[in-house]
């Protein structure tokens, strides 16, 4: 079984068990239940904007080095030098003195630089432009640059998967203490059918979120992958997140 027919199966299934989930609720717990979606989303991105930051200080010295290394790595490249078998490089130039020569080289180097992290090709820009504009009104190196944006996005990203699961786990309970079953009366085809609409539309949220999360471990689950996949692709064309998520 190839890794497209394993994502492709996995998408389907969240749809599927969502659109049963929406059946057996209706149309009206089914709203409840992407209202509680949407809140979750908005509550995370708010927890993780006012928070995150506060660990940078703690993964700095863990990310510095390697991602010091990545940059000026991917600075010889961009400019065509090559290491030899020990990895030395065929220069006595350092990074920063070839980047002051040319530094409209920097969004390059910075875009290959998060690239080789396995970030998709919309993150890795997206942090590209944060570094471009971190070098502009910091007056910083590119490497400090790097280092200080991808300490920003990796907290963030954990602090956003974090505070959306319990944000989410609470509100589902809350929802649910009262045990109430919403119908509404005399139309039960209305109920069925709106209740499988909008748990299919649950699910593509669920589905759009996996997928988003996907962008940063790019290494485990290639874009390229994603894109060959004809579920994904369409999911992630559709952008469902793009008004609820912004790193």
């Amino acid at each position: 079984m190839t890794v497209n027919s394993v994502i492709n199966i996995v998408l389907v299934a969240i749809l599927v068990i969502c659109a049963w989930q929406g059946y057996k609720k209706g149309i009206i717990m089914g709203i409840i239940e992407v209202l509680v979606i949407i809140l979750s989303l908005y509550g995370a991105q708010l927890l993780s904007d006012t928070y995150s930051y506060e660990v940078i200080p703690v993964l700095k010295p863990f990310v510095s080095g390697y991602m010091e290394a990545q940059a000026e790595k991917t600075t010889y490249e961009v400019f065509g030098f090559e290491a030899d078998k020990k990895g030395n490089w065929n220069t006595n130039r350092s990074m920063t003195d070839l980047l002051v020569e040319q530094p409209d080289k920097e969004p390059e180097v910075a875009y290959r630089t998060y690239k080789s992290l396995g970030l998709y090709d919309s993150m890795a820009q997206t942090l590209t432009d944060r570094t471009t504009t971190y070098v502009e009104e910091n007056d910083s190196s590119l490497s400090s640059a790097i280092v200080n944006i991808t300490c920003q996005a990796v907290t963030w990203y954990a602090g956003f998967i974090l505070a959306f699961i319990i944000l989410f786990a609470i509100l589902i309970v809350l929802v649910n203490i009262p045990n109430l079953s919403f119908k509404i009366p005399y139309v039960g085809i209305v109920n069925d059918i709106g209740g499988v609409a909008v748990g299919i539309f649950t699910g593509l949220l669920f589905c759009s979120l996996l997928i988003w999360a996907c962008q940063f471990v790019g290494i485990l689950l290639s874009e390229e992958t994603l894109r060959a996949t004809g579920l994904a692709d369409y999911i992630m064309n559709l952008n469902l997140l793009a008004n609820y998520i912004t790193l």
